[in-house]
């Protein structure tokens, strides 16, 4: 796929009804590389497949009268990662309610995905949009991280990287030199990549994120990381 500018127009024109925009969204090259992202984060190949095949589908046509996945594409980022995060999302989906279900995850499950779910109770996760679940699971291990850095420390970070003050500036106001400032922000940035991926671990020990993995679906969702930083 294209950078997002074109994916913008890509999408448009699946969404149209264009067979070669559609066939390009779809395509085993797609297909192939969504399944290795789902097994990379603790699927297994049938679960990949199952989850893949349904992700595909529901991009131009929701089940049971629901919109396509894809007017949910806002283009402001690749729509490979909105892929992954859609993707990512209903394996957490899928491994939480294998869980209620008081079952570990079978790693020979030959069944759809979405056809199970369908038949639990008290489903309450099906009115929602594909990447909630996932954003929430990520703006929650961040703002976990934000709790055990030193406040100060954090501060300077705000300051600095957030903000974009001079480092020496903060220096400045602080007192302090301009290496024990970047001191400072080395030291609370280490804290919340440790901490953050130990809370993500945490919540779902099946998903195998790495720190990459998180900041790239960061990026392919900032809004969330706004309100986290303004906790």
């Amino acid at each position: 796929m294209t950078e997002h500018i074109n994916d913008s127009n890509l999408v448009t024109a699946a969404l149209s009804g264009d067979a070669a925009a559609c066939a390009q969204i779809g395509s085993k090259d797609t297909i192939s590389w969504l399944e290795a992202v789902l097994v990379k984060r603790g699927a297994s190949r049938s679960e990949a497949s199952d989850i893949t095949a349904d992700l595909i589908a529901d991009c131009f046509g929701g089940k049971t009268g629901k919109p396509p996945l894809l007017e949910k594409y806002n283009g402001k980022g690749k729509l490979r990662a909105f892929l992954t995060r859609a993707a990512i999302n209903r394996l957490i989906d899928y491994k939480r309610h294998a869980k209620f279900q008081g079952q570990l995850p079978n790693r020979n499950l030959d069944s759809a995905p979405t056809d199970e779910f369908d038949l639990l109770a008290g489903d309450d996760h099906a009115s929602q949009p594909d990447e909630d679940q996932l954003v929430n699971l990520l703006r929650d291990a961040l703002v976990h991280s934000f709790s055990k850095c030193d406040p100060l420390y954090l501060l300077l970070m705000r300051l600095v990287v957030v903000h974009g003050v001079r480092q020496d500036t903060v220096g400045t106001l602080f007192g302090w030199s301009q290496s024990k400032v970047s001191r400072a922000i080395t030291s609370v940035m280490v804290t919340i990549k440790e901490e953050t991926m130990a809370e993500i671990k945490a919540a779902d020990p099946w998903l195998e994120l790495e720190w990459e993995d998180f900041l790239s679906l960061c990026r392919s969702s900032t809004g969330f990381l706004v309100g986290a930083m303004g906790t």
